[in-house]
């Protein structure tokens, strides 16, 4: 077909403003003249976080059944996560979930509705599988009822609301009575349209050429009385719809459509051309007896009551020509009627034939499933017992080798708990469990399953304990000790006083009896040092005193690095806080070698040598409970 297929065609768009635009472009490029008026809004529900939450916790289920593209939309604006397999009500909502990134989308071949959907094969067996329906609020349930009569867990998940626009019955009747066909998306809106709109347009809209998207809306149209059949596209989107008012411009026939004047005509005036024919008779005849009325008033009285014989045949002829008229519509309008009816007759029968073939299904759906879950249950008895029986195979086909290494894996698993408990050693524990479970790996023993898992969660717990750098802390200490002879004590006996260089400079510039008088006052004055101090006097050290003190001091240390390589740790924090207190009284706290030292034993005081160790005896437990049975 042309581009300019629908010349002349005028159409009422009723969809929602964010989805009606595509299709009046694609109408506009088709040559109709398009008027769009939507009667309904689409926004997102008011309680969006529990929507968000309910999508959330269904991500494990077997299928999201998505029955509109506003459905998608908005449920990806409330989860943008990974989503299970989705099945799509039509082509158009399978293209959203693919845009939307979803791989695994399933949409039903033929027509687009729920009963499609659950034809697939999918849906047919549900038998105690979840299920979530996303939608928008209200609109059908038969999708849940049909998936719960078959087993399945339905959830319904509302993520969007449609919200009538407040149209007033003036403009409805406005862009009704321009248009020749008119798209609805649902029955609500149509509904809402018809409810609104001002008495005298109704009949109007009656008399439109519809374009819906389903048989369902096509039963509430003609429920409302609509006089012709609405059409339904074959495949859903822009396309079909211009594809099916194509096919219906071009093969209809066309009547011309009356003015609201000739209708009100009509309506006012019965008889039509008739009474109009008739009007000009007594009006040619009135001059011709003028002249006579003056003669014989005899006369004048017999044509008076010609003229009222006349006047009465009129009317009588007006009221025949009208009766017969009403008679004709009244008997179209029940044809029409008894039309829909048996329309409405052959659709419930249908249906009925449709609900018994689906009971009739359902019951041997039902049927199946029972006979399934047996068999499984079956199926499942006879796998314990295979595995039982094969590792009793594998008991006597191995001889004592297999309980021989079982009971090396369970020294292994006590020297790691003895390792743990006793010694701390949290690597000597972790490789004891390495050790133990590769040990399982090699026997491949189901039975011993439960074990493995354990010991890997123990392993965790192990890679999990903060471990202290003890080794580097026990040479940081050596280092100490090894520096501690050069640091620098607060009170020392000096060795010599030597006089300040300034002075000597002095003497070896002057003269002679200068310098004759510069060597007695300095023969004088080397007896006695004088120099101010800030504070009470320091005590001088003998040698004795001072080889006492650091000796002391080294003690100390020594006695850190003991305790911090047997892990004593309260020994440890106490000799490292006693050597700083040491420090504190009989060392320069002017030395550099000193502070670092104190910044070096608090550091260490703040390891964390203790830390809390897990419980790694799980393993060990469940190990000897299976060894018990065979011991017996």
């Amino acid at each position: 077909m042309d581009d300019r297929s629908l010349d002349g065609l005028r159409v009422l768009v009723a969809r929602p403003a964010e989805q009606a635009e595509p299709l009046c472009r694609l109408l506009e490029r088709h040559g109709a003249t398009v008027v769009q008026l939507p009667m309904q809004a689409i926004e997102p529900i008011r309680q969006s976080a529990a929507a968000a939450a309910q999508l959330q916790q269904q991500r494990d289920a077997l299928a999201w059944i998505f029955t509109s593209v506003n459905a998608v939309r908005y449920a990806r604006a409330l989860d943008a996560g990974v989503w299970p397999p989705c099945i799509a009500i039509g082509p158009a909502t399978a293209s959203a979930l693919t845009q939307a990134g979803i791989e695994d989308v399933s949409v039903p071949d033929g027509q687009h509705d729920s009963e499609a959907v659950l034809a697939l094969e999918r849906l047919l067996d549900v038998q105690g599988r979840r299920i979530v329906v996303v939608t928008g609020e209200g609109g059908r349930n038969a999708l849940e009822q049909e998936l719960t009569a078959r087993g399945a867990q339905v959830s319904r998940v509302e993520v969007y609301r449609r919200v009538a626009l407040p149209h007033t019955a003036e403009a409805l009747a406005g862009a009704v009575s321009s248009v020749d066909a008119a798209v609805f998306t649902n029955g609500e809106s149509l509904r809402l349209m018809f409810t609104r709109i001002a008495d005298e347009a109704r009949l109007r809209l009656l008399d439109l050429q519809l374009v819906v998207p389903s048989r369902r809306v096509v039963e509430q149209a003609l429920e409302l009385g609509f006089r012709t059949a609405p059409l339904v596209p074959e495949q859903t989107g822009d396309t079909g719809c211009l594809r099916v008012l194509e096919h219906w411009w071009q093969n209809r026939d066309r009547p011309p459509l009356m003015t609201d004047q000739e209708d009100k005509a009509d309506a006012t005036s019965p008889a039509g051309d008739d009474a109009r024919e008739q009007g000009p008779a007594p009006q040619t005849a009135a001059p011709a007896a003028a002249p006579d009325t003056a003669k014989a008033p005899v006369s004048r009285r017999g044509s008076g009551l010609g003229w009222a014989v006349l006047l009465l045949i009129v009317l009588v002829a007006v009221v025949a020509a009208a009766g017969w008229e009403g008679y004709r519509r009244l008997e179209g309008m029940v044809a029409e009627r008894d039309t829909q009816i048996e329309r409405l007759r052959a659709s419930m029968e249908g249906a009925a034939a449709q609900v018994e073939r689906l009971q009739t299904r359902s019951a041997d759906q039902a049927v199946a499933v029972q006979r399934n879950a047996t068999q499984i249950a079956r199926f499942a008895d006879r796998l314990d017992a295979q595995d039982q029986a094969i590792g009793v195979l594998r008991e006597e086909l191995g001889g004592g080798r297999s309980r021989v290494q079982l009971a090396v894996i369970e020294q292994l698993l006590m020297q790691a708990n003895d390792r743990l408990q006793v010694g701390r050693e949290v690597s000597a524990a972790l490789v004891a469990l390495e050790a133990a479970d590769a040990r399982l790996a090699v026997l491949a023993d189901p039975r011993l399953f439960g074990v493995r898992e354990a010991i890997a969660r123990e392993r965790a717990a192990l890679q999990a304990v903060p471990r202290a750098d003890a080794p580097g802390a026990a040479l940081t200490l050596a280092s100490v000790i090894e520096r501690a002879p050069q640091f620098a004590l607060k009170a020392q006996v000096p060795d010599s006083f030597r006089p300040e260089a300034a002075a000597a400079d002095a003497e070896a510039a002057g003269s002679r009896w200068q310098r004759a008088w510069m060597a007695v006052k300095r023969a004088v004055s080397s007896a006695f040092t004088i120099r101010r101090e800030g504070g009470p006097p320091p005590q001088l050290l003998s040698v004795e005193q001072d080889a006492l003190i650091r000796q002391v001091l080294a003690l100390k240390l020594e006695g850190a690095r003991a305790a911090l390589l047997r892990r004593d740790v309260a020994t440890f924090r106490e000799l490292c806080r006693s050597a700083s207190a040491w420090l504190d009284d009989y060392f320069s706290a002017n030395d550099p070698a000193i502070a670092a030292v104190q910044a070096e034993l608090a550091r260490l005081q703040e390891l964390q040598l203790d830390p809390p160790l897990p419980d790694i005896s799980g393993s060990l437990v469940l190990l000897r409970a299976h060894l018990e049975p065979a011991a017996q």
